[in-house]
């Protein structure tokens, strides 16, 4: 037992002194009286102690703790089917069930079904123990996570699952256009949809089952910095005409040069600059591959791009004594050639896996970062490519503009350097739960990063000093612009959004876990005191006994 008012209380410690007192000049008294006989003395100074005793209780109001069966109610999303509900609740033999409408948050437990909650109501149940049932509902996309910022022509991958209600196809579309696609069987299924980022900038993709739209991919694709590109070939030839042009319209310097006959050679160059600086990129048949500027640019740690192999494995050993890969191919068919896509044939042939090797996407192209034969120990690794496409060109003269795009930004992005300052963040962000973001390869330290209105603190990466990293929390939904040349797409949590829903919920789950950690698993309990017909009944009692006992 324990007392509701502390003996310091002032007017406590007041009214037990004016009792003692009480007691003392009634005890000396009683004593006094030279009238009454022993025996009746004894009694009354017992009944008087009594009154005494019971008064002090009466101010130090005892109370004791007392366990009280736990109460445990089901709380039923406004995703959840009826009939779902039911087998819970049947299975947990629970009989009181509520929607966020009626629910009175006063049960000690409680049984959250589905997601798609009230803010208001998931915020009133702090004090209840809480348990979780997610509701899957079928042909709706769940766990989804995919690059919130990728480069141009990286490789952006899509994972997730799905409760698919028959054998169906599932696609990733950027407007007309089938990124990816794969065929779901009936049931609970993981998946993993990828594809190169040809896009710059803000880029929205779709996720469609049977025709429709079941979610909406955002994702900012950085644009790549313009490279100076430049072609050796023994004769002219379309591909690298037709590849040359492009990459000069969309910003690169390129200088072409090819060999007409002996000692006849021709230079062509496109939005040619005055830099005398070597180029980044050098694009070239397996056949010069022990040439002197394939040889220097590997060794300086730049990248090399070897286009118009014919035989693939007669080509990667050439490739491999001049500059020291190590390509390996595999013949996958007796066909000369065999399909990629609509339009476009590869040999029949596939690289490969190697630790230092990078592939772009669907294609069979792939990069391995090497340090090359006659390179200095602070010359940076290189970038060596192979591609196994056959020829590109016939898709950009038929005016398909945007596969020929999207295979080359793939290509290009495997010959980019990786000493840029990068942003890296897992998607999707939604508004007000935070996620990690982490900045790569920062030149300085930095302290905070903007976002929108927000600012992320940052703090040094443990293994790595030159990445910092912090807690993103977005305040403000919608497209959010980070360092004046990047965005990130946050997410309002509707209740419509089955992802916004779920993170939700799982946030309010880890956040509640915390909060209960150490308080162990105990009963609940409250506070018992005496009732004041007790009380009452008391005092009349005691007061009785000594107003009878004289006269007897």
């Amino acid at each position: 037992m324990h007392t509701t008012l502390p003996v310091t209380n002032p007017f406590v410690i007041a009214t037990l002194l004016a009792l003692l007192v009480m007691l003392v000049v009634q005890m000396g008294l009683l004593f006094r009286n030279k009238s009454l006989p022993p025996g009746r003395k004894w009694l009354r100074a017992g009944l008087n102690g009594l009154l005494w005793l019971l008064a002090v209780a009466f101010v130090l109001q005892p109370t004791w703790p007392s366990a009280q069966p736990t109460s445990h109610a089901l709380l039923v999303g406004d995703d959840v089917p009826g009939a779902f509900a039911q087998h819970v609740r049947d299975s947990l033999h629970l009989k009181a069930s509520f929607t966020s409408a009626r629910f009175k948050p006063r049960y000690d437990s409680v049984t959250l079904v589905g997601q798609a909650f009230p803010t208001e109501t998931l915020t009133s149940l702090s004090q209840a123990a809480l348990r979780w049932v997610p509701y899957n509902a079928p042909d709706q996309a769940r766990d989804l996570h995919w690059k919130a910022v990728v480069g141009q022509g990286e490789l952006q991958r899509i994972t997730g699952r799905i409760n698919s209600s028959g054998k169906q196809r599932l696609t990733v579309r950027y407007g007309n256009q089938t990124l990816d696609s794969l065929m779901l069987p009936a049931g609970e299924t993981p998946f993993s949809l990828r594809f190169p980022a040809f896009a710059r900038g803000r880029s929205r993709v779709e996720l469609v089952l049977k025709g429709n739209s079941i979610d909406s991919i955002h994702f900012f694709s950085r644009p790549l910095r313009p490279m100076r590109v430049q072609f050796l070939q023994d004769s002219p030839d379309f591909e690298s005409k037709t590849l040359a042009d492009w990459l000069g319209r969309h910003g690169h310097s390129v200088q072409l040069t090819a060999t007409l006959s002996k000692n006849i050679s021709s230079d062509v160059r496109i939005n040619a600059t005055s830099s005398t600086a070597p180029a980044d990129l050098i694009v070239t048949d397996p056949s010069n591959a022990g040439s002197a500027a394939v040889r220097k640019a590997a060794a300086d740690g730049r990248a090399v791009l070897f286009i118009n192999l014919t035989n693939p494995e007669a080509d990667c050993r050439t490739i491999n004594q001049a500059l020291g890969s190590r390509w390996q191919v595999h013949r996958i068919a007796t066909e000369p050639t065999v399909p990629v896509s609509d339009g476009l044939t590869a040999l029949p042939y596939r690289f490969a896996e190697a630790v230092n090797q990078s592939s772009a996407a669907v294609y069979p192209v792939a990069a391995q970062r090497i340090t090359a034969r006659g390179a200095s120990a602070q010359s940076p690794p290189a970038r060596v490519a192979a591609s196994l496409l056959s020829d590109t060109f016939p898709l950009a003269l038929s005016g398909d503009s945007l596969t020929y795009t999207r295979i080359w930004t793939a290509i290009l992005a495997l010959t980019y350097p990786t000493n840029e300052t990068q942003l890296q963040a897992d998607a999707p962000l939604i508004r007000g739960i935070a996620e990690p973001v982490q900045l790569n390869n920062t030149s300085r330290l930095l302290s905070a990063l903007l976002a929108g209105p927000d600012t992320v603190r940052l703090a040094t990466a443990p293994l790595n000093n030159r990445s910092v990293q912090g807690d993103y929390r977005p305040t403000v939904a919608g497209w959010q612009p980070v360092s004046d040349s990047l965005a990130l797409f946050v997410r309002e949590p509707v209740p419509g959004d089955p992802v916004g829903s779920r993170a939700r919920v799982r946030q309010l789950m880890l956040a509640h876990a915390d909060s209960s950690a150490g308080a162990g698993a105990n009963s609940p309990t409250t506070s018992e005191t005496i009732p004041s017909w007790v009380w009452l009944a008391a005092f009349i009692l005691v007061l009785g006994i000594l107003w009878v006992e004289p006269k007897q």
